[in-house]
C-alpha cells in the first residue's frame, strides 16, 4: 500500500508515522489480492481542540473509495478507531459484493435450467 501521511497543524515525527501503518497493516493485510499501486492512504493528522487529535483517512483500493475522521484524546486512539472504521466499511462491501454474486450465479442457473 503507499501512504502519504501528512498534517496541517501540527509536526509529524517518525514514530508517529511508524504507529500509523502499525495501525495500518490490518487493513494491508485485507489488500494482499489487489496490486500493490491500487492501494492507496491519504492519511492526514492533526490536533483538535481539547488536547484532542484529529485523524482523517482517504483510502482508494482498486475502484472502492472509503472515508474516515476520528478524534480521540490520544493519536493512537485516533488511529484505531479510524482502522475500525474502514475495515467495517470494507466488510460490508465484500458482503455485499458477495450477495450480487450469488444472485447473479442463480440467475444463471435459472436461466440454464429453464433453457433444458
Amino acid at each position: 500500500m503507499n501512504y502519504q501521511i501528512s498534517s496541517d497543524n501540527i509536526e509529524l515525527t517518525p514514530s508517529m508515522e511508524v504507529l500509523t501503518k502499525e495501525k495500518f497493516e490490518r487493513i494491508e493485510s485485507r489488500t494482499k489480492n489487489l496490486p500493490k499501486d491500487s492501494c492507496f492512504a491519504r492519511i492526514v493528522l492533526n490536533s483538535a481542540p481539547e488536547n484532542r487529535f484529529n485523524v482523517k483517512v482517504n483510502l482508494s483500493l482498486s475502484s472502492k473509495e472509503y472515508f474516515s475522521d476520528e478524534e480521540d484524546y490520544s493519536l493512537e486512539g485516533a488511529l484505531i478507531k479510524v482502522v475500525e472504521e474502514l475495515l467495517e466499511m470494507m466488510e460490508k462491501d465484500s458482503i455485499v459484493q458477495r450477495r450480487k454474486d450469488l444472485k447473479e450465479e442463480e440467475r444463471i442457473e435459472k436461466a440454464l435450467t429453464e433453457e433444458v
